[in-house]
């Protein structure tokens, strides 16, 4: 991580530098004299925690927070404080300040204090990269990666299966085909998929393909009847029943919408279920 130390005072800022922040995972270690070169190191470079004087020549350290704020940056700032600005510090933690330290300053707590937020920020990112993922998964048109992802924390077994379905979802695939390919009874297979996904087998084979269908209505390949062989349906009006009962409109009606949207997996699990409900 990347740390700036931002404070007009030479004595304090020197013995900021002098800590041994690689005890606590910071790497690379910038100093300002101002508030004007703490924002042109921001603004060059990839900042990951400030901490900054709240009094400084040219800007503020509310200023700095304010910019960082108002630019979306990933950057956590922390505030060094006299106690006769304590009431502003404590304002700042409204603005996207994450924490202030009180002048004088013991080493051991600006440590403590600096590990505090840098493991609030590293918990921040992962939240947002986890969203990302998940983001990433639902709407992408692998439909073995969104069942990894939605039916995560199934057994081994289950996920094989569900993976199988997602793979050969067009091909005839049947819980009496998997039963048999899997050696299980046709009664355990679905007790099993079940208990590991709330959803039966039905439900979850008529989602993928209807997530297929969606697609190939919006990109209007060919005739209505061609979208719902090719995603696996060969009964045509078990494929209008099956689409208008998760869509509330038939296929037709729905390719003539002007609005396009992506539909995943469990988003058609979710429409199917709320429909039986």
């Amino acid at each position: 991580m990347r740390l700036l130390i931002a404070d007009d005072e030479k004595n304090i800022r020197n013995g900021l530098l002098s800590l041994p922040w690689n005890t606590i995972g910071i790497q690379k270690v910038y100093q300002a004299e101002n508030g004007l070169e703490a924002l042109k190191i921001l603004e060059e470079k990839q900042i990951d925690i400030v901490i900054s004087d709240i009094k400084m020549p040219g800007l503020s350290g509310l200023e700095l927070a304010e910019f960082v704020q108002k630019n979306s940056l990933d950057t956590a700032v922390v505030l060094l404080t006299g106690f006769s600005e304590f009431e502003y510090a404590q304002k700042a933690l409204r603005n996207g300040v994450l924490d202030y330290m009180l002048k004088p300053l013991r080493p051991k707590d600006i440590l403590a204090t600096v590990l505090k937020v840098k493991e609030t920020l590293e918990k921040r990112r992962y939240k947002e990269k986890v969203v990302e993922r998940y983001e990433g998964a639902a709407n992408s048109r692998d439909y073995q990666e969104q069942i990894s992802w939605h039916f995560r924390g199934v057994n081994e077994q289950a996920m094989e299966i569900l993976k199988d379905v997602a793979q050969n979802f067009s091909q005839g695939v049947s819980l009496n085909s998997l039963a048999e390919k899997y050696h299980y009874s046709v009664a355990y297979l679905s007790r099993m998929i079940k208990k590991e996904t709330g959803f039966s087998f039905s439900e979850i084979l008529n989602s993928i393909r209807l997530a297929q269908a969606v697609e190939l209505l919006q990109k209007d390949c060919g005739k209505i009847s061609m979208a719902g062989e090719m995603a696996g349906f060969s009964d045509q009006k078990y494929f209008s029943q099956v689409f208008k009962k998760a869509f509330g409109v038939s296929p037709g009606e729905f390719r003539k919408q002007e609005e396009t949207q992506l539909y995943s997996i469990i988003d058609i699990l979710h429409l199917i279920k709320s429909e039986e409900q």
